[in-house]
């Protein structure tokens, strides 16, 4: 496999054992739950990847660490209008074949049982399950992702602003009568 080739299945057991790592870049057109929130043309939208695979001393457990860093251009739900959102995120995920060796896992910490996950292949009995490790990758990003992404500061283009609301504030029909009660006393 060459440097820059970006494996999208692996066997995490086999993997760690070999002390697998991967640095680069990928096209955001390759996450494609992610390119589906994005608006405008994403060609030129790289994410930088940096990941790793370890094992833990009991062999049992394998450890994806790294971070991802990608810019998303998505629709403002205030103007409407492109706004880029930065997602950044350094992830320690644990991933386990047996369930019971959650117990082992810090109360905190992120795991994914294999062959429990749609990230997952499950495989024979002679062959470990495969994961889909641009699957994995991309759910750290999905996590960051805004309900409604929106600009810090920008003009509402389907709410008037402030100051014209106020111009047109209309007068209070009720001043008329409290003008009368006035008269009346």
């Amino acid at each position: 496999m060459s440097a820059n080739t970006f494996p999208a299945q692996i066997e995490p057991f086999k993997w760690a054992e070999q002390g697998f790592t991967w640095s680069g870049t990928l096209p955001l057109s390759r996450f494609v739950r992610i390119s589906r929130e994005a608006v405008g043309s994403i060609d030129d939208q790289l994410i930088r990847i940096d990941c790793k695979l370890s094992m833990d001393a009991y062999h049992r457990i394998v450890w994806l660490d790294g971070s991802v860093e990608a810019k998303v251009p998505m629709e403002c739900q205030r103007c409407l209008n492109p706004v880029e959102i930065t997602l950044n995120s350094d992830f320690h995920l644990a991933l386990v074949d047996d369930e019971s060796l959650v117990e082992r896992l810090d109360e905190d910490a992120d795991f994914i049982v294999l062959g429990e996950s749609e990230a997952t292949i499950k495989g024979d009995m002679d062959t470990p399950a495969s994961v889909n490790l641009l699957s994995l990758i991309e759910d750290e990003l999905l996590l960051l992702m805004p309900l409604s992404p929106k600009h810090d500061v920008c003009e509402h283009k389907h709410q008037p602003a402030v100051e014209a609301v106020m111009e047109n504030k209309r007068d209070n029909p009720f001043e008329v009568l409290a003008s009368l009660k006035g008269k009346l006393n």
